[in-house]
């Protein structure tokens, strides 16, 4: 059975070499499709077995499972001009958070799995969002999942939850990380550190939290009431956080949901055609 990729930007290039590098594909079933077919010299180099092409359709004619890793608004171009070369048993895979499968069914109306999967994939890590349509079987879901969980954790969703949900994972180490930008920007001017040794040390000591939630099972409360005794330092700033930072994560939530419902409104404007 092939299986194809159509797309190797920054998220498709991140997934197919995870996956590659796991060994979860038989390397010699893999082909990858890309407008630029010289962006895949260097991983043709690295797995030779991969077969590369610039020609969706012929991709298309080839493969049972077709991954489409392209901008939200190309995924509808891509699947025109693959419908005459695919069949209804074709798998149809994309990772596009606000088109939805009602969406997509008025122009493919087969099997179709919705993945949203997170920059920590890259390291294996993190959780990767799924949900299935009607016409994927219990067989292929389970190939599908599988495929994904040697780069991350799975979690299978309700459709109507991806919005939230990628806000809770795929979007959320640049939450993470423009935070603590902003804490070791803060630090770096109360005192003599430069913003590199502010970094490096808050770095370090977000690494270190990690490792306590996640390889000793501490929760977000346990390291609270050990770092912030009663009466203490630490407590005063916790108090801080806790003022200011509902407003805060409300608004973020709020802006971001509604730029959701924006790109679906303007993707049920770019389907409407196929009513």
């Amino acid at each position: 059975m092939k299986i194809g990729f159509i797309g190797y930007g920054s998220m498709g290039s991140m997934i197919i070499e995870g996956l590659l590098d796991s060994s979860v594909l038989k390397r010699d079933d893999v082909i990858i499709s890309n407008r630029t077919l010289n962006k895949l010299d260097k991983i043709k180099k690295e797995y030779p077995e991969i077969e590369i092409t610039n020609d969706n359709e012929y991709l298309a004619s080839e493969c049972q499972k077709i991954f489409i890793f392209v901008g939200t608004f190309a995924v509808k171009e891509i699947l025109e001009d693959i419908k005459k070369h695919i069949n209804p048993n074709t798998h149809i895979i994309h990772i596009s958070a606000a088109l939805t499968l009602e969406n997509i069914e008025k122009v493919f109306e087969g099997k179709i799995t919705k993945i949203i999967p997170s920059l920590t994939s890259t390291v294996k890590e993190g959780v990767s969002l799924i949900h299935h349509n009607k016409n994927v079987d219990e067989k292929e879901a389970e190939f599908i999942n599988k495929v994904f969980e040697s780069i991350g954790d799975v979690k299978i969703v309700q459709e109507e939850d991806f919005e939230v949900g990628s806000d809770l994972t795929s979007c959320a180490p640049a939450f993470i990380a423009s935070i603590f930008q902003k804490f070791a920007e803060t630090g770096s001017t109360q005192g003599n550190f430069t913003y590199e040794e502010s970094e490096k040390m808050v770095i370090k000591t977000l690494y270190g939290t990690v490792k306590l939630l996640y390889e000793e099972n501490m929760s977000f409360d346990d390291i609270i009431s050990r770092v912030a005794t009663k009466g203490g330092i630490t407590e005063q700033g916790v108090k801080i956080l806790e003022k200011e930072l509902p407003e805060t994560f409300d608004d973020l939530f709020k802006t971001t949901l509604k730029r959701h419902e924006e790109i679906k409104e303007e993707l049920r404007q770019q389907y409407k055609t196929n009513d």
